[in-house]
């Protein structure tokens, strides 16, 4: 287990990205027009370093794990950082810029592209960060039984919901908070769990495990 202020702290690190993402879809406007166009772009742009935070989250909340299936956890994050991150950059920080940059000029055909692009890459990403959530909660459910449950289904509940929601208000705010409340439950679950300790044997005595070797259970 963790001191106190660094498990606050190791929490507060998997919160902060979601609660960010959230209070962004607050302020996200429903339409690209010429009169949101340039909060849309910088919106985006804003977003851009926060979206991977729940990529990065995964692994964290997976440790040092090193079985099969914490790896495959890890690819998916890692497929929804690249994939999500290019509807970011197509359908808002693209189309943004070349709405508030038309002068008049009718771009639709241009924005209707970038859209159809970004939500075409989107889909994969969403995919592979479902995968990654399920896997990696139900690893860590494996783990540490109840105590990890509550927070796996918060985890699950915000990704599915993220599937086709975006940050949007409100449904995509709601589900980066029980993305952040799943985030930070698992996180606290795991670092607040004593180390596991081997089973006795002839040749291998009751020892606690060193720090840094507990697996999903260490930070």
């Amino acid at each position: 287990m963790l001191a106190r202020g660094a498990t606050v702290a190791a929490v507060l690190g998997v919160v902060i990205g979601p609660v960010a993402l959230a209070v962004l879809g607050l302020t996200h406007p429903s339409d690209l027009t010429p009169s949101t166009a340039i909060y849309w772009r910088d919106l985006h742009l804003i977003a851009l370093p926060i979206f991977p935070l729940l990529g990065t989250n995964l692994w964290w909340l997976l440790g040092s794990a090193n079985d099969a299936a914490s790896w495959l956890a890890r690819v998916a994050a890692f497929v929804y950082i690249i994939f999500y991150s290019a509807l970011d950059v197509l359908a808002g920080i693209g189309t943004g810029a070349v709405v508030a940059t038309a002068s008049g000029a009718d771009v639709s055909a241009a924005t209707s592209e970038l859209f159809a692009q970004g939500n075409d890459l989107a889909g994969i990403g969403v995919l592979a960060y479902l995968l990654g959530v399920l896997l990696t909660s139900a690893l860590l459910v494996a783990r540490f039984g109840r105590t990890a449950a509550p927070g796996a289904a918060l985890l699950v509940a915000g990704a599915l919901v993220f599937l086709d929601s975006h940050i949007y208000f409100p449904d995509g705010v709601s589900a980066m908070l029980a993305t952040a409340a799943g985030c930070g439950w698992l996180q606290w679950a795991r670092l607040r769990s004593p180390s596991p300790v081997r089973e006795a044997g002839p040749d291998h005595p009751t020892v606690a495990p060193a720090s840094g070797a507990t697996g999903v259970g260490e930070p």
